[in-house]
């Protein structure tokens, strides 16, 4: 009977998640459900920055033109006192126009939906979570064009991108991030696709990228979304080094990874193809933001194409990373900034005054432990090579990128906070595309029976010693001990549920109870409990960002 079975290096995802279009379905509703209670419950204006991009969009709505910072556009005790006041009737948020400065692309997408509404801020906020649907779907057909066979990878990054609950919170604000993700997203789609085409010699032509007209259009349609990105938020400039230099790589470099299919060029020709390749995402990128260029440096001097010098000297009164440290010291301004940084990444609402439950802080620190090891896990067996690594050349190449593509949101993240104090964990949403990549390889790594089993017993370990320790000196609340230990348990546990799909040696328990559980009756329900167990932590996050609103948003600033 053993010999029947398959290995589980096969197709682990064969055994969880069978109709993952379905599951993507049921995903996109969840998040729209949650979105759009956090828009509808959520205060005014108590998202961060929501009254300053609600203005950008009234100015040109209310045909002003496209919006100008000027002096007196930011005054921090004004700020403070709407903040710490709840945005009292008396107080108006028309003179909060610091944003003023950032690209217009999304203010003059959202004017239609203004003038729809009236100026009505749910309506607004329902357009992003519109927005973020979209890039949902985006995100899902990425992952689809990667790993067409691994569904446990392409709805797990969905999933946790859907459910994130800062992410949730975020989308669902009046703001630029939105459409800037969105039109990231399409640019990474556009690009994979393409790179899929080059890795793929049944799929690719050999003429030249800019002697073949489909490809060079491509790349051309590639670098305008570039462009339009770059006229939606500042950030999306790192995107443009990114996907012109992949373009490159993927030229020069590729025949060297494809010589199991004897498609080696000379690399001095590919060179110049590739560069050649680049310069046509590159010119029309910049061909879309020059005219943005001109008139920045008209309206806030030399070189100031950005607008940014033009913020800094006016948010006189923001508190600088010089000042912080001075006052506080390194030390003390590093431990500020990984612990709110990673508050803020999960979870902190409001304008970042709105925390959950200290104990649900710490079960999320041990879950992203959990998935830092199984990313450990994954690439022990990447090093290792085939068949352990169940991944093709363009697989890896791609993770590679999503690997430099989270070193350049990182890099980002670092350069803002050398001038301000920002440890704020939704400005690495812009790379929630890599994010949900590796902790959904990481959970599906840990899906792996002897993966599973170890990770379960260091979290066994860990709970224990946490509890020896604790009657000892009552440091840590119980019910995150308990919490862990469970956790543990479960990892320890879930290979069972595959008795009856791989072989018995994979799953390494007592021969009579793999025969009790590998009966055939019994394979529905093991099926289903191994999808449950899967999906639990995505569930968590699901179920925890539809209590946010009532647990949290609503009693600590009011309906």
């Amino acid at each position: 009977m053993a010999s029947s079975y398959r290995p589980i290096s096969a197709s682990l995802d064969h055994y969880y998640l069978r109709r993952p279009r379905l599951a993507f379905v049921v995903i996109l509703i969840g998040y729209v459900a949650v979105a759009t209670l956090f828009a509808v419950t959520t205060p005014d204006w108590q998202n961060p920055d929501e009254p300053a991009h609600y203005n950008n969009i009234a100015y040109i709505a209310t045909g002003h033109g496209l919006p100008v910072l000027r002096e007196g556009d930011y005054n921090q005790e004004y700020l403070a006192a709407l903040v710490s006041g709840g945005f009292p009737p008396h107080l108006s948020v028309g003179p909060l126009r610091y944003e003023a400065y950032q690209p217009p692309l999304y203010y003059v997408a959202a004017a239609p939906a203004f003038l729809l509404g009236s100026g009505e801020l749910r309506l607004l906020r329902l357009f992003n979570v519109l927005l973020g649907a979209i890039s949902l779907l985006l995100l899902y057909a990425c992952m689809e064009t990667v790993f067409p066979t691994k569904p446990l990878l392409t709805i797990g990054a969905t999933a946790f991108a859907a459910f994130l609950p800062m992410h949730v919170a975020m989308s669902a604000s009046v703001n630029n991030d939105g459409l800037a993700e969105l039109l990231i997203l399409a640019i990474m789609l556009l690009l994979l696709r393409w790179m899929k085409r080059r890795f793929y010699p049944a799929q690719a032509s050999s003429d030249a990228p800019t002697r073949n007209p489909t490809e060079r259009n491509t790349l051309l349609v590639l670098g305008v979304l570039v462009g339009l990105g770059m006229a939606t938020k500042i950030y999306a400039y790192a995107v443009l080094p990114l996907v012109a230099g992949s373009v490159f790589l993927t030229i020069w470099l590729a025949p060297m990874a494809q010589l199991e299919y004897r498609l080696v060029r000379p690399l001095g020709r590919a060179f110049v193809r590739g560069l050649g390749a680049a310069l046509w995402v590159v010119a029309p990128a910049l061909l879309v933001v020059i005219p943005l260029w001109v008139r920045n440096v008209q309206l806030y001097g030399s070189w100031d194409f950005l607008g940014l010098q033009m913020h800094d000297r006016l948010v006189a009164g923001q508190p600088t990373t010089a000042a912080w440290i001075a006052r506080e010291g390194v030390v003390n301004y590093i431990e500020r900034a990984m612990d709110f940084t990673f508050r803020s990444f999960w979870g902190v609402f409001g304008w970042m005054g709105v925390f959950m439950e200290p104990r649900v802080y710490m079960l999320l620190l041990v879950f992203t432990g959990a998935l830092l090891l199984g990313l450990l896990w994954a690439l022990v067996r990447f090093i290792c090579g085939r068949p352990e690594a169940d991944m093709d050349r363009y697989q890896f190449w791609v993770l590679g990128l999503f690997g430099v593509m989270m070193l350049a949101v990182l890099a980002s993240f670092i350069w803002y906070n050398l001038k301000f104090v920002q440890h704020q964990g939704r400005y690495f949403f812009w790379g929630l595309l890599p994010i949900s990549t590796f902790a959904a390889l990481a959970w599906r790594e840990l899906m792996q029976p002897l993966q599973g089993k170890l990770t379960g017993l260091l979290a066994l370990v860990l709970a224990a010693s946490l509890a020896v320790a604790d009657m000892r000196t009552d440091i840590m609340d119980r019910w995150i001990i308990v919490s862990i230990g469970l956790f543990g348990l479960l990892l320890m546990l879930q290979p069972l549920l595959l008795s009856g799909s791989v072989d018995a040696i994979v799953i390494g328990a007592p021969q009579q109870l793999q025969h009790f559980l590998g009966k055939r009756r019994l394979q529905p329900l093991l099926r289903m409990a191994r999808v449950l167990v899967w999906a639990a932590p995505f569930l968590a996050l699901f179920l925890l960002s539809l209590l946010i609103p009532f647990r949290y948003i609503l009693p600590q600033l009011g309906g």
